[in-house]
């Protein structure tokens, strides 16, 4: 009677779990006609756009969480003692989400916690510092796939960047970020704007470039620019993180900046020496938010990490996106 009362359990929870996924796939399938029709029957409604935006959240949560788990990222924060209490919210915002991190200062700090580079500081040695920060992550080359420098200033969506880097490999020769066209052969990555190398990169950056001379001795220099003559000559990959729709992911500035009326005038220097430029104002029109990537990775200049953590993490406007 018992193994009899048993099987009874067993078919009925087969048929629970079935009808479950059907009425889920059916709920799916509801959905997707309801927007369908939606989209036919109310062109440029604003119910019609919400309802694409609440489809484009579902295909989202549709998406395996393999980002997370398969690509491990070691970041390094360049700062210095007079901005220790800002590295503190980088401390306490984005960086909690890298897989390992330390800040390379000229003074060594527990708290936050800081190496000392041992090269002075200043503006006219950050290509020391950085020398020392990947120097640093190489140590710890063969745990980490990814490595990303960024400025304490810089403000990094990790899901998003771990989403660009999902579909290459860090055994290949990989440079990513805001790329600027100038002084170098092929350009080299915005600083401020944070870029990343692959494992492959930092292997070939520290065995070859640094421990072979093959790139800048001394530590004077634009640390950005010298970083892109040296990865030149090492052959490592400049990658194109512009999303599907061309659109930039790195960001030299604060967002609002890229979508200031006027800020991205010919004539300035920005428009000149960055590789992929931003839609045209003329082009933007009113959506001025479409100059930028709804995957964007960095924004730099940021003097308010909270604000960022609150408007990217918390802030959810009701009705359209459930809260998680």
């Amino acid at each position: 009677m018992d193994s009899f009362s048993a099987s009874v359990r067993k078919a009925s929870c087969r048929k629970l779990v079935v009808a479950f996924a059907f009425f889920g796939f059916s709920g799916l399938l509801m959905v997707f006609w309801y927007g369908t029709r939606l989209s036919e029957e109310t062109s440029g409604n604003g119910l019609r756009d919400q309802v694409e935006e609440a489809l484009k959240y579902l295909l989202d949560l549709q998406v395996p969480n393999r980002h997370a788990k398969s690509s491990r990222v070691f970041c390094w924060i360049m700062t210095q003692p007079g901005n220790f209490e800002r590295a503190l919210s980088v401390k306490h915002t984005w960086l909690k989400r890298c897989d390992g991190y330390v800040f390379v200062s000229s003074e060594a700090n527990d708290s936050l916690p800081a190496v000392d580079a041992c090269v002075g500081e200043g503006r006219d040695i950050l290509w020391g510092k950085t020398k020392f920060g990947f120097r640093y992550a190489y140590d710890l080359v063969d745990k980490y796939d990814w490595f990303l420098k960024a400025d304490d200033d810089t403000y990094v969506i990790m899901e998003n960047l771990k989403l660009l880097v999902a579909d290459y490999s860090p055994k290949e020769p990989l440079y990513f970020g805001h790329h600027f066209k100038m002084n170098a052969p092929e350009g080299y990555m915005s600083g401020g704007a944070g870029y990343l190398l692959s494992q492959k990169a930092l292997r070939s950056f520290v065995e070859e470039g640094l421990n072979r001379s093959l790139c800048k001795v001394d530590n004077s220099g634009a640390e950005d620019a010298e970083m892109g003559i040296c990865l030149h000559h090492l052959n490592v990959t400049f990658g194109d993180s512009r999303d599907d729709s061309g659109h930039n992911r790195f960001f030299p500035f604060v967002a609002q900046d890229h979508m200031k009326p006027g800020h991205m005038e010919k004539d300035w220097w920005y428009p000149q020496y960055v590789k992929y430029p931003q839609r045209e104002e003329s082009a933007v029109g009113e959506n001025r938010t479409d100059c930028c990537s709804d995957k964007a990775i960095t924004f730099h200049y940021v003097d308010n990490m909270y604000f960022m953590e609150y408007m990217i993490y918390h802030l959810r406007p009701h009705g359209l996106y459930p809260i998680t």
